[in-house]
């Protein structure tokens, strides 16, 4: 029987505990994950990881394009199927049961050979993604800023309000606005993922909630507190939900409710110019470019 060690890996409170095989000795990326390794000392996710061969027929689930990569979902009974594809070539292929708390990772000797990380994004995000939800938590599109040492979570992307559709970003599955709230210890936290760009660096890697807000530009200023119902329907609106799983949209409700009652929820109007743009023909605009007249 081979020998393995563990090594852990802990984002927004979920422990996961990775079994390293003699002959698949992977190294940490470079990037933001890398911060998040720890002792693996109470792992809420077991990960079997070995190499193998990993197949090139299509699993018949939804795939995802991220970046360069390909990222397949599909259900064999109640477990989760999840292949991770580079250039048209899968490299690795993971079984998981339907609550992430056991899985394998199969890696195509190609991939392990290169001592390659075997839970690289979209798979890490994916895992942390469930488990988060089956703990009572969101990922919620928007940014977190920093108020006298706890966090106010300002809900939506300024650029493109879309946050209650499933969009895969270049870079990561769940966005780069993808914010991580859960309960922990008596109070609401925000919890810092190595994908989200949109935190305060001022905010630790967890930091208690002091209410959730949603600014929109309008006329006349003002500032609505919601009540629980109409407040957890503006969560769910903002929560990062994959389509193609009903079963967690059914809990991502339940917990919108919960963290509605935990925590203020505001709507905001701030005050802007609102002139109206110009036609493009006008008169003001004809004139803006035309050629000064000559003096008779």
């Amino acid at each position: 029987m081979a020998r393995t060690r563990l090594r852990g890996l802990e984002i927004g409170g979920i422990q996961i505990g990775i079994e390293v095989p003699e002959n698949c000795e992977w190294e940490w990326p470079d990037g933001p994950v890398a911060d998040f390794q720890c002792l693996p000392r109470e792992p809420e996710v077991h990960v079997g990881v070995r190499v193998g061969e990993v197949g090139r027929e299509d699993l018949g689930g939804e795939c995802y394009a991220v970046g360069a990569w390909t990222f397949e979902v599909a259900r064999r009974g109640s477990d989760w199927l999840l292949g991770l594809s580079h250039s048209g070539r899968r490299v690795q292929l993971a079984l998981f049961d339907r609550d992430f708390r056991t899985g394998e990772v199969t890696l195509s000797h190609e991939t392990a050979t290169a001592r390659t990380f075997p839970l690289c994004g979209p798979l890490d995000e994916w895992i942390v993604l469930h488990r988060s939800v089956a703990r009572g938590g969101l990922f919620l599109t928007g940014s977190a800023l920093a108020d006298d040492g706890q966090a106010v979570l300002q809900l939506g992307v300024p650029s493109a309000r879309t946050a209650n559709r499933w969009t895969t970003p270049s870079t990561s599955l769940l966005g780069r606005n993808a914010v991580l709230v859960r309960e922990d210890r008596g109070q609401l936290r925000m919890f810092r993922t190595p994908w989200s760009g949109s935190i305060d660096p001022r905010l630790g890697y967890e930091t208690r909630v002091r209410e959730f807000q949603r600014i929109e530009d309008t006329q006349h200023a003002y500032t609505d507190l919601l009540d629980p119902d109409d407040a957890a329907d503006l969560l769910v609106t903002h929560a990062v939900v994959p389509l193609c799983d009903e079963g967690l949209l059914d809990r991502v409700l339940q917990n919108a409710q919960r963290l509605a009652a935990r925590a203020r929820v505001l709507e905001i109007g701030e005050a802007g110019d609102f002139r109206a743009p110009m036609e493009w023909r006008s008169l003001q605009l004809q004139g803006a470019f035309a050629p000064p007249r000559s003096s008779p």
